[in-house]
């Protein structure tokens, strides 16, 4: 894991779609560069699919639909 450049805008914004629980922008960026799932954000070790979880937004995965 780690942030390279590709995560700092793309990472960033699917952290928030999955801290905020909207699966489809989730899934939007995911099926445009799959990658980003393995971004951390703001200086934690956390995943998108890890703050997904911790705030309860299961329907929220790194699965394409």
């Amino acid at each position: 894991m780690g942030n390279s450049l590709g995560c700092v805008g793309l990472g960033e914004r699917l952290a928030a779609a999955a801290k905020d629980g909207d699966a489809a922008e989730a899934q939007r960026l995911l099926a445009a560069n799959p990658g980003l799932a393995r971004c951390t954000t703001f200086g934690n070790l956390n995943s998108p699919l890890h703050v997904a979880a911790a705030k309860g937004h299961h329907e929220v995965s790194i699965r394409p639909q």
